[in-house]
């Protein structure tokens, strides 16, 4: 009983410290969580249509030296578009034990669909895109499901 007391203990303070880290987010503009979720399901998708099998991935992002993990809330209401500049670091492996690394700044992000900026990524020493933006950043409402690469380079 009392290691079950001590576990509810740890997770009360982790969900304190995840509430603090939260609640720095800006409550107008780009927002720290919401960059991190959106690049790590859109470079998350990008990766495995360039034919990377990837493991896991975890993406932080951290804007106005605010840092959030993916784990975090949802993006912003349908339509929503934010700009800003938030630099973002993921980490990951390929099932087959790579590691992945995507990285950059990102400067708009919109409604979980798309987020714009410089953006690599690098499986092992293979840079498999360096692109201006991942996911749908024409469309206006709604999720759609495109996930591809937006102007790729590679």
């Amino acid at each position: 009983m009392k290691r079950l007391q001590q576990w509810g203990v740890a997770g009360g303070l982790a969900l304190a410290a995840f509430g603090g880290v939260v609640a720095c987010d800006p409550a107008s503009g780009m927002t720290a969580s919401a960059v991190s979720i959106t690049t790590d399901q859109l470079g998350t998708r990008a990766l495995k249509d360039h034919g990377v099998d990837v493991q896991w991935m975890s993406c932080s992002a951290s804007v106005n030296s605010a840092t959030t993990a993916t784990r975090t809330t949802s993006p912003r209401p349908s339509g929503a578009t934010t700009k800003g500049i938030a630099s973002v670091d993921c980490q990951g492996e390929t099932t087959d034990r790579q590691a992945i690394i995507v990285t950059g700044r990102v400067t708009e992000q919109l409604d979980g669909r798309c987020v714009r900026g410089r953006l690599t990524a690098k499986v092992g020493q293979r840079t498999v895109f360096d692109v201006n933006g991942l996911g749908d950043c024409t469309a206006t409402s709604g999720p759609t499901g495109k996930t591809s690469a937006a102007s790729a380079r590679s």
